[in-house]
């Protein structure tokens, strides 16, 4: 049985891309009560504050650590490049996320649970499509 390609699954690559996430998730939810719970902003600007934020530390990480091989290759001078076409690839799976977000947050409240809750679902949503997005288009071969 021939040994599957990189190029098709990588699990360890996948699970990297995870924790990453998870990071960004945690950058994400706690910027996100602390704004909304400790300087009073409203639910969705604060999302969209967290969100920027989380998206920054995901860049690095995957940068630096999931998909090392991939970004060593690009000389220094294209690193701005990389991140604008990270966020603009992360951007479709922050749209989904966001509207997510918005419609639990609309349904269920703002309690610190209920926010916990919006922010899990909508970033679930935005994963297989964020792991595709950056590896094809920002970190794979052609990028």
């Amino acid at each position: 049985m021939a040994k599957a390609s990189p190029a098709r699954f990588a699990p360890a690559e996948f699970l990297r891309f995870l924790v990453a996430g998870a990071v960004g998730f945690a950058v994400d939810s706690s910027l996100a009560l602390a704004f909304v719970h400790s300087l009073g902003w409203l639910p969705l600007p604060a999302r969209l504050a967290s969100v920027s934020t989380g998206l920054v530390a995901t860049w690095l990480i995957n940068r630096h650590w999931t998909f090392r091989a991939a970004a060593q290759d690009k000389p220094a001078r294209g690193i701005g490049a990389e991140f604008l076409g990270y966020a603009a690839v992360q951007a479709t799976g922050a749209a989904v996320n966001f509207v997510v977000y918005a419609a639990i947050v609309s349904l269920i409240g703002q309690a610190p649970l209920q926010l916990m809750v919006a922010i899990a679902a909508g970033s679930a949503t935005g994963l297989g499509l964020n792991y595709f997005g950056a590896r094809k288009f920002v970190f794979g071969p052609k990028a």
